[in-house]
């Protein structure tokens, strides 16, 4: 699942970015409560299955400042897995090449 995140990344982002962006529209729009809700419920879902294989791919891999993208996950999470999924590549190959 992971290397399609990655190899459609600009396009998940997007998705990413459209369901976020749906459910505040769908708020400010001020639809009627049932269309509002699903709309609200669905998007909430999707969000939080996307946030989840991120973060479990975190947590997998060997990266560089796990711990800042971990927590990052939680204090920033509209920003930090659009940010991850474009830095993920070069966060393994720093990692895997450090000096020790």
């Amino acid at each position: 699942m992971m290397r399609t995140f990655i190899k459609y990344r600009v396009l998940v982002s997007v998705i990413f970015y459209l369901l976020w962006g749906s459910d505040f529209v769908a708020n400010v729009l001020d639809l009627n409560k049932e269309t509002t809700s699903f709309i609200n419920w669905t998007t909430v879902v999707l969000l939080f299955i996307f946030w989840l294989f991120i973060l479990i791919d975190m947590f997998k891999q060997n990266l560089k400042d796990k711990t800042f993208w971990i927590l990052s996950m939680f204090l920033l999470p509209f920003f930090a897995p659009v940010v991850y999924l474009f830095r993920r590549n070069k966060l393994l190959h720093l990692q895997n090449n450090m000096f020790r």
